[in-house]
């Protein structure tokens, strides 16, 4: 969901030549499928190329991944994208651990 954002953000925001772009030259330090557990290290590349326009992209992409989760997003103070990336997948984890108790549970019943 967390690359779906990204290339929908990057689409909406500067087009599909320049997010291949991006993605192109970010490959060298970066693997697409790295992205998801290193949201920090895809930032500060994505600093590098963009400058501060890597902080709209991030905070448009992180929103659009709370919208995609069916969360609303909420600004904290201090909060970088990678940030609200880690929340999300705390909650994700909570979420999930407190479904499989409850499946668990359930059975007993």
């Amino acid at each position: 969901m967390l690359l779906e954002a990204i290339d929908e953000t990057l689409i909406d925001l500067v087009g599909i030549r320049t997010k291949n772009m991006i993605f192109d030259y970010l490959e060298c330090s970066i693997r697409r499928d790295e992205i998801p557990s290193q949201p920090a290290k895809f930032s500060a590349l994505l600093e590098e190329i963009s400058g501060k326009a890597a902080k709209v992209i991030g905070r448009a992409a992180v929103r659009r991944l709370y919208v995609k989760l069916g969360w609303e997003f909420y600004e904290v103070h201090g909060f970088e994208p990678a940030d609200y990336i880690e929340a999300a997948k705390t909650r994700l984890r909570r979420e999930l651990d407190h479904q499989t108790t409850r499946a668990l549970v359930s059975k007993f019943d």
